[in-house]
């Protein structure tokens, strides 16, 4: 049996009619009545009244009594759901994801007062992957509600379910599509553009990730161009999430073992510089004396530091605007797949360069 086969009928008329409304009708306008729909459709009331119920569900249409059935605008009202995991909240994570929510319902509020915004944290999972099927976001009483999501991770199997519910998603990073984020070339164009007019002559980097190889091939391509020296070992890859920190302390304590070292390094998350300038610290290094740093940063959050830090400066404000404004066009066209959008950083230059 084939899969078409096992949809039921009232389904597929449910989704002839969503077409239809999609494409002809506007809020406010009737459907024709159901008689006249199972006439149309050469089935019986019974069936008839079972697709407008799913479409009842999915907020496209009401039902009146003696006026009959009309497309509602469903966009005028409903949540959005904002996903974060839940060590992503907690006091000793990165300011930047608290911010870009707390952004992210301010401007939906200030874009229709009907719409709402809720984080959905969803439970601690040995596994990523796991962690999407605890949000609940495909709950029949949370789908009837639900106008889009914005994520800062992977939603794994939920996401084709959600697209097939006709719910769009905006990411949080430069995905393929759909998505808006914080441009890394740009970072390495600033960044190390910065560290070789203060005169550097070698760089450095730590990051996030899970590719040491491949990262080191794109510094040491970005490095290239700005006629800076660097080495594999040289170039550090931490782990993401709560250990960011604590990982961009130990890394840069690796890395200063190497000889000779580097006089220059670019630190591409805020977390990763937090761990970094308490080693160097620790270490007793002379900023910008022994070496001089450029990092990411989240305009804002200040660094547990004494000196001011130079810094690339990406705004949450900035990012959680562009991300309603694509969620306003998938909202228009679910199904689109509009191209991603880049933000570029500030440079903010302190005493460490």
């Amino acid at each position: 049996m084939t899969s078409e086969a096992k949809v039921p009928v009232y389904r597929k008329i449910a989704e002839q009619v969503r077409t239809h409304i999609t494409r002809d009708h506007q809020p406010g306008d009737l459907l024709p009545p159901e008689t006249t729909l199972a006439a149309e459709f050469a089935v019986n009331h019974r069936t008839i009244r079972q697709a407008l119920d799913i479409l009842v569900h999915e907020g496209l249409i009401r039902r009146y009594r003696r006026r009959g059935t009309v497309v509602v605008d469903r966009n005028a009202s409903g949540e959005f759901a904002i996903v974060v995991r839940p060590y992503f909240l907690r006091p000793d994570a990165s300011p930047y994801f608290c911010m870009t929510s707390t952004a992210i319902a301010a401007v939906l509020g200030a874009k229709c007062a009907r719409w709402d915004a809720k984080i959905y944290v969803g439970k601690v999972t040995p596994s990523l992957a796991d962690h999407p099927q605890t949000l609940g976001l495909m709950e029949p009483d949370v789908l009837k509600r639900l106008r889009g999501v914005f994520t800062f991770h992977d939603l794994g199997t939920v996401a084709p379910q959600l697209q097939a519910a006709r719910v769009p998603i905006v990411y949080f990073d430069d995905k393929e599509y759909n998505g808006v984020g914080f441009d890394r070339r740009w970072l390495f164009k600033l960044g190390l553009g910065q560290l070789r007019d203060a005169g550097c002559r070698s760089v450095g980097a730590l990051t996030l990730g899970d590719a040491d190889a491949h990262m080191y091939s794109s510094i040491a391509r970005n490095a290239e161009r700005y006629h800076l020296r660097t080495r594999a070992d040289w170039v550090k890859v931490c782990q993401d999430g709560l250990g960011a920190e604590q990982g961009g302390y130990d890394a840069f304590c690796e890395l200063w073992k190497s000889t000779p070292h580097p006089d220059g390094i670019l630190v591409a998350d805020d977390m990763v510089c937090r761990g970094v300038l308490r080693a160097i610290l620790h270490l007793g290094i002379e900023l910008p004396g022994q070496l001089r740093l450029v990092t990411h940063a989240t305009r804002g959050v200040a660094f547990p530091y004494h000196k001011a830090v130079t810094r690339i400066e990406f705004d949450p404000a900035l990012q959680a605007r562009a991300a309603v404004e694509m969620m306003e066009q998938l909202l228009r066209d679910p199904a689109a797949k509009l191209p991603p959008v880049r933000l570029h950083g500030e440079l903010m230059k302190g005493e460490t360069v």
